[in-house]
């Protein structure tokens, strides 16, 4: 059985042709698909692009597509679903199944292989959504940069500059964030930040990555960096627990998958999550995921025909994703 999975979002969009074993028989990227953030027009075009390549690429396995499932950044904010199923169905046979979601419903995927749970995403913004066996759906927080996304790579850079900033004041302790953070912008001192922060590049591209560098520091014991750390985990526990209990759930335990870059590589994250639900003894089982985003909307899709994926579809994938990476 094959399966078109399409994950869009405001840097890139992806979309794939698998089957129930993993092995992917057409792979596209493309460039960003957020209706809230392009032209109608554009949007459209870039939807139709995708599929012109993939069918390009693949016809044989595109005619014979069972299901599609398409989780995609803004399209339920603009209300877009039906704009896309119409530009779907012009490439799928009549009987193909489509469901259009959020894309955070693939992240959750990717971790849950299909099941519910609660996905907080960490990247350059940040969200939280639940989504349980009634299939009801909770968001909490992801309101924009200007005054949410709490725990987000921006909301990170923004105390990481705080802190440098404050430090050269003397109004708080010296950090080595200001070190790490000099180098970054290849400058010698801290008034000279001024001119790369606010210049012509928007401040989320420009500030959004020096969250990384929080890890980095708190690892070695700077003291502030941990202060920034801990606050941003609390930040998470409290938008998690807000979601948890706003929902009914089916499972005894309910997992929380960890998705975005901020929580690549940071186990320090998951333990401390883990340490808060113990103490407010909330059964939460807290994951990374084990798919590519793309990967979840293929789980999606066979979840659309009843058929649940295991381990073995998740080594297969990983290898077949990876061969078309090295491939294109």
């Amino acid at each position: 059985m094959y399966v078109l999975a399409i994950d869009g979002g405001g840097t890139k969009t992806c979309a794939v042709i698998c089957d129930e074993h993993g092995t992917i028989y057409g792979k596209v990227m493309t460039s960003r698909s957020n209706p809230t953030a392009m032209e109608a027009q554009d949007f459209e075009a870039t939807i139709h692009g995708l599929l012109q390549k993939l069918q390009e690429q693949t016809p044989q396995s595109f005619t014979a597509i069972h299901s599609c499932f398409a989780g995609m950044a803004g399209v339920k904010e603009r209300q877009a679903e039906d704009i896309v199923e119409r530009i779907i169905r012009q490439y799928v046979d009549k009987k193909t199944h489509i469901v259009i979601e959020n894309d955070a419903l693939i992240a959750l995927y990717a971790g849950t292989m299909g099941q519910e749970g609660i996905v907080q995403i960490a990247g350059t913004g940040a969200i939280t959504m639940g989504f349980n066996y009634q299939h009801s759906v909770n968001r909490v927080g992801g309101w924009g940069y200007l005054f949410d996304d709490e725990g987000s790579g921006y909301d990170l850079g923004i105390q990481t500059l705080k802190a440098i900033f404050q430090s050269y004041d003397q109004r708080a302790q010296p950090t080595a964030l200001t070190d790490v953070v000099l180098q970054h912008f290849a400058v010698d001192c801290v008034p000279q930040l001024i001119t790369h922060i606010y210049g012509e590049q928007h401040p989320r591209t420009v500030i959004a990555p020096l969250g990384k560098y929080v890890f980095q520091v708190a690892d070695k014991g700077d003291s502030i960096a941990q202060a920034i750390l801990k606050e941003a985990c609390d930040k998470y526990y409290k938008a998690i627990k807000t979601c948890y209990g706003s929902m009914l759930w089916g499972r005894e335990d309910v997992s929380v998958v960890l998705a975005g870059s901020v929580f690549s590589n940071n186990p320090t994250i998951v333990s401390h999550l883990e340490q808060l639900a113990l103490a407010d003894q909330l059964p939460m089982q807290f994951i990374l995921p084990v798919l590519e985003p793309i990967g979840g909307a293929v789980v999606g899709a066979f979840k659309q025909a009843n058929i649940q994926l295991d381990m073995s579809f998740v080594e297969s994938f990983q290898a077949s994703f990876k061969q078309w990476d090295n491939d294109e």
